[in-house]
């Protein structure tokens, strides 16, 4: 996780800084849905999904913050995911590592409201 830790910040802009990250899964369509695992990095500018190179194809997803809309947190059964509506498109972030789903989506909207 480091090591895509470290290939995230190489895309952070010099005034960005990370607020919080997590690993987890991105719900993505390809022919079916599919989750593709990676990194979601909340900064103080935006929020985006960072997963490994899978043959030479890493998955890369920026969220603007005047975009998002409708964000909320879903109890599962065996874990939480945060869904979102991202310029008419539901978004779902699942398999979440974290024990605190919810300050995560707290943060989200601190940022949301700036």
């Amino acid at each position: 996780m480091t090591t895509l830790l470290n290939k995230a910040k190489n895309i952070l802009t010099t005034d960005e800084t990370i607020l919080f990250y997590t690993a987890c899964s991105l719900d993505i369509f390809i022919y079916r849905s599919v989750a593709r695992p990676g990194l979601l990095i909340l900064t103080n500018k935006r929020l985006f999904f960072y997963g490994p190179d899978v043959s030479k194809n890493p998955i890369f997803e920026e969220y603007s913050f005047a975009n998002i809309s409708n964000l909320k947190e879903q109890k599962r059964l065996f874990s939480n995911q945060i869904i979102f509506m991202y310029d008419n498109e539901w978004k779902k972030i699942k398999h979440i590592q974290t024990n605190d789903v919810n300050s995560l989506v707290q943060q989200i909207h601190k940022q949301l409201s700036k």
